[in-house]
């Protein structure tokens, strides 16, 4: 998913390395209780707004970490944003087996799922004013 072009500096290494985890972190099981091995839905929310916000602490935290790396933190959010709109999702590692690639598609349907919810503005609430009350109804 991300270019590696020879040999890396230590910070480099750690840099592209927190990147890739933040990516990783999207396909990783949610649970309820937070278990160390799994990640939590806020910390997976959290994960999803660190890679595809446009503005906000996040996105200005992942662009001055991309920045240190030489890469353009707007342009692989646009990226991430695209892939949860429907283009390819590259699996995180690099030699998926049949099971993975089933585990992959799963994951991204959910992921493309909450970045959805997450990005829907909430339903408008009912006004008792639009709403005829059963007096009128019984009026009319």
């Amino acid at each position: 998913m991300l270019p590696q072009d020879g040999p890396q500096m230590p910070e480099s290494a750690l840099v592209t390395a927190i990147l890739m985890q933040a990516y990783r972190d999207l396909f990783i099981a949610i649970k309820a209780d937070g278990s160390s091995t799994f990640t939590t839905q806020a910390e997976q929310d959290q994960v999803i707004s660190f890679l595809t916000d446009s503005a906000g602490s996040l996105a200005r935290n992942r662009n001055a970490l991309c920045s240190l790396i030489g890469w353009d933190g707007d342009a692989l959010a646009t990226r991430i944003r695209a892939m949860m709109d429907g283009a390819d999702f590259p699996p995180p590692t690099s030699d998926p087996t049949p099971g993975i690639l089933a585990r992959h598609r799963h994951a991204v349907e959910r992921i493309r799922s909450r970045w959805h919810h997450l990005n829907s503005p909430p339903p408008r609430p009912s006004s008792s004013v639009e709403q005829p009350r059963q007096r009128d109804r019984l009026c009319a």
